[in-house]
């Protein structure tokens, strides 16, 4: 039997290509998920104070953001351009009836989508009221406004 000189044994190196591949896939997969998170919310808007403006709820998983821009036409995820007062209605029917018919396949009674409004503070509340009685038109029962807690 032969064997190696007794000072020169063999090093075991691990493989690290398996888990650096990992690591990076991770990485782009969040990276992905910040984008498609980023591109909802409008950073143009420029919210209002208030005192109570509190943080968004993390048990809420179904979530329409809503962004009301200074020229009065609702910015969303999806859409080539603004929308116009014209145009938010059928929008509205248009998400909750597929947010519905989510829900049913889920085993759901009632929608459970909260709609998210940012509003520009340039805005008259007039506008922000009318897309609150639009969106309650349209079935949805959960509404969140959003607000800065000081001014940036």
């Amino acid at each position: 039997m032969s064997h190696a000189p007794s000072g020169e044994g063999s090093k075991a190196e691990p493989n690290l290509t398996p888990l650096l591949d990992i690591v990076l896939q991770l990485l782009m997969f969040f990276m992905m998920c910040v984008n498609f998170v980023s591109d909802q919310v409008n950073e143009g808007i420029k919210l209002p104070v208030a005192q109570s403006a509190l943080p968004m709820s993390k048990k809420e998983t179904d979530i329409l953001f809503l962004n009301l821009n200074s020229k009065g036409e609702l910015e969303v995820l999806g859409e080539d351009h603004p929308l116009k007062v014209t145009e938010w209605k059928s929008f509205l029917k248009r998400q909750y009836d597929d947010a519905d018919r989510l829900a049913r396949e889920k085993g759901q009674k009632n929608v459970q989508t909260v709609v998210v409004i940012r509003a520009d503070k340039e805005n008259d509340y007039k506008q922000v009221y009318s897309l609150l009685n639009m969106c309650k038109a349209a079935g949805y029962r959960k509404y969140q406004l959003r607000a800065m807690t000081q001014a940036a």
